[in-house]
């Protein structure tokens, strides 16, 4: 049989920093001053284990999810990742600290179904290996598959239920779970599952058999059968204002996310624009260096064939007789210096063409330059638009990533409340129901009160034998004789009921019987979680005088130091203890201790302390 240790407890948020504790595997201590989160880190355990709802407080502004790292004793490690008002719970088979990138292992309901294992009370209960077990659910003989809240409600006890005038068998504190509640711990107790029995018909069947009331019973029983929670119409109202506000301040932090985006989207059109109109200048800019190329090579071969012409007319002119080869004349009609003037109008000529030609080369020139610098700048801002652009695609990539988890957040807030409002559709047609059932006829008389079978007489008397033992260890004031009564499930002491005990007393009885049926069970390979969660177990002082109060009484010191060293010295698997007063020295270097909010610590409670600047 597996035994489940709780590592950590972390609470994530977009832009918060980690709120986390970490757990010893023996012994934790939680202490310091009220109001500091010590006994929100117990409220958020138990909501991590399958409770509906962790009541807000305002140091949680902000926080969207909760992680619950596990080991079990076969080896294995595994982080419970909830949405605070989610619905579901994720399972990742690793130890997980941060916001998850990758897909859950598994994907589970927080509310128990019997029928179907996508829940985590079934996994939890498949993990431990007693998926199955059967417990009795009422008088008639209903027999129903265990849940893991009924082993939770044992294990983990806040500081309302430690000091609690009922017994700690009774968790709920409803009536009608008292058969139930009494069957879980027969079972914790003795190992034996209920077995299968024919149900007695209710007392409703038999006194009002098939007429007007039945049916409006029926269709009762229906509408309950629809309700997916155990939180009643005040709680859904609290719960639907709360994912309101959650869903409202996730939607300005998307809000503000896109409008970021939208900016930076606008920025790389503008970029991409002007990197467009940069290519078009750029392309126009080589076509006209293309053009000017070949109308400068023009030019110096026009240079050229000028020289050449200057050169020949020269020759020609000295050296040539006869017709003249520049106007045609006739030798006889040429005049003694005709060759000579000839030659030198085209030497003219030839030299104000080229002059011409020259002026017009050097012109080109500067243009080819000018070209020349207008490409390469052309080039050098593309270059910087290329960088621009490619820091804008990381800076939209990351507020993409930003906006994931938000989106994620968004759809499981708003299946809560729509879960929610059906919720409370449904109470209001149950409350119709039962008007209509009062109008037609009184009520039905209650039915009988639960019996569960007893349990077997050696099995008390060994649960009775180690409470006594560890109320002796602790040193608790008497003889520490402890009897229980499977019909009342009443612990009494010395012949006193707890529940006529001080607060004080009562908080160290349940103490003592939550430690005592850790330690039975772990060491007896019996029914156990493997760990205990307890808030405010030793009272150390009297608190002012209430009316409404019988017999409050003080711990002394010496039972504090004793119920530390008793913990240490012989542990009865995990333990947390969350208490308001500094616990002994001697338990330091032995035990895992988180200070909130007294001299010496460095934490002013679980949440980091906001920046009011």
């Amino acid at each position: 049989m597996n035994r489940l240790t709780l590592v950590h407890l972390t609470f994530l948020g977009l832009g918060k920093p980690p709120a986390a504790v970490e757990f010893n595997p023996g012994l934790t201590v939680i202490y310091g001053a009220s109001d500091t989160g010590k006994s929100y880190v117990e409220e958020a355990i138990d909501y991590m284990l399958g409770a509906s709802e962790l009541k807000s407080i305002p140091e949680d502004d902000g926080y969207t999810r909760i992680l619950l790292g596990l080991r079990v004793s076969d080896g294995r490690t595994l982080t419970l990742s909830r949405a605070v008002g989610g619905d579901t719970i994720e399972v990742f088979n690793h130890d997980l600290r941060s916001a998850p990138s990758e897909p859950a292992d598994e994907t589970l309901n927080y509310k128990h179904n019997p029928k179907s294992k996508k829940n985590i009370s079934r996994y939890l209960l498949t993990v431990l290996g007693i998926d199955g077990r059967r417990i009795l659910q009422n008088s008639r003989g209903d027999v129903v598959p265990l849940n893991f809240r009924d082993l939770a409600r044992l294990a983990v006890v806040n500081d309302t239920r430690m000091a609690d005038q009922r017994s700690p068998v009774l968790g709920t504190r409803m009536p009608q779970n008292e058969t139930r509640e009494k069957s879980v711990f027969k079972l914790l107790l003795s190992g034996q599952d209920e077995p299968e029995r024919p149900t007695a018909p209710s007392n409703l069947e038999k006194q009002f058999g098939k007429g007007k009331i039945a049916v409006i019973n029926h269709l009762i029983d229906q509408n309950r059968e629809k309700l997916t929670t155990e939180a009643n119409q005040a709680q859904l109202q609290e719960q639907l204002s709360r994912l309101e506000t959650a869903l409202t301040e996730i939607t300005a932090a998307a809000s503000e996310i896109a409008a970021a985006r939208t900016g930076l989207l606008h920025h790389r059109r503008d970029l991409e624009g002007r990197d467009t109109a940069n290519r078009h200048r750029a392309a126009e800019v080589q076509q006209l260096l293309s053009r000017f190329a070949l109308l400068r090579e023009q030019y110096e071969s026009d240079l050229a064939r000028l020289q050449m012409v200057g050169e020949a007319g020269t020759l020609l002119g000295y050296f040539q007789t006869g017709t003249c080869v520049f106007c045609g004349a006739e030798r006889e009609h040429q005049h003694p210096e005709h060759h000579l003037a000839e030659s030198t109008r085209l030497a003219t000529a030839v030299s104000a063409e080229t002059r011409k030609t020259t002026d017009l080369h050097s012109d080109l020139i500067v243009m080819l330059e000018d070209l020349e610098t207008q490409a390469a700048t052309l080039d050098t801002e593309h270059a910087l638009h290329e960088e621009h652009l490619t820091r804008n695609g990381e800076d939209l990539r990351a507020l993409d990533q930003r906006m994931q988890p938000l989106s994620t957040d968004t759809t499981e807030l708003l299946a809560s409340r729509s879960r929610v409002e059906r919720e409370l559709a449904i109470h209001m047609d149950i409350e119709q129901l039962e008007d209509l059932k009062s109008s037609l006829s009184s009520a039905p008389p209650a039915p009988s009160p639960a019996r569960p079978d007893g349990i077997p007489a050696t099995d008390v008397a060994d649960f009775e034998r180690v409470i006594h033992e560890t109320l002796e260890a602790w040193q608790v004031p008497g003889n520490n004789q402890v009897t229980y009564n499977p019909t009342t499930a009443e612990v009494s002491v010395d012949g006193q009921p707890r529940k006529s005990r001080g607060r004080g007393m009562r908080s160290i009885i349940h103490a003592a019987f939550a430690v005592a049926l850790a330690r039975r069970n772990t060491a007896g390979e019996l029914i156990h979680p493997g760990f205990v969660v307890l808030d405010t177990p030793v009272l150390t002082y009297r608190r002012p005088e209430d009316p409404d109060e019988e017999r409050p009484e003080l711990m002394t010191r010496d039972v504090a130091e004793n119920f530390y060293r008793d913990l240490l010295g012989n542990p009865p698997g995990q333990v947390i203890v969350i208490e308001n007063p500094t616990p002994p020295q001697s338990i330091r270097g032995r035990a895992t201790v988180h200070a909130f909010s007294v001299d010496g610590s460095d934490r002013q409670g679980f949440f980091p302390a906001r920046d009011r600047s």
